[in-house]
């Protein structure tokens, strides 16, 4: 019995520990790309920026796909360098999207 005991208890345990490093690693993902984020908008400047987003999974090893969309409807697509902060490549879509 105590044995039976013994194996839930660790089992238990086991799960909480990988539960709690679950969501450790989680909040420093969504704290990069908050940090990825911020720099991109610092970069490009814009007054009129109606939302932004940053796709989560790198497409190359740490390089991440972004875009902002200004309020005249101007899409600025851009891919961001996660080790040295900088943006790589930058394409403005002339295309308005409907707002």
């Amino acid at each position: 019995m105590k044995k039976i005991l013994k194996i839930g208890l660790s089992a238990l345990l086991g799960a909480g520990v990988a539960a709690t490093a679950t969501v450790l690693y989680q909040k420093q993902q969504d704290q990069k790309l908050a940090d990825l984020l911020a720099v991109a908008k610092q970069h490009f400047k814009f007054d009129d920026v109606l939302t932004s987003w940053l796709v989560s999974d790198p497409i190359l090893l740490h390089i991440y796909e972004g875009g902002i969309i200004r309020a005249d409807g101007t899409v600025v697509r851009f891919e961001i360098d996660a080790d040295s902060l900088s943006i790589i490549e930058t394409v403005i879509d002339k295309d308005k999207v409907g707002v």
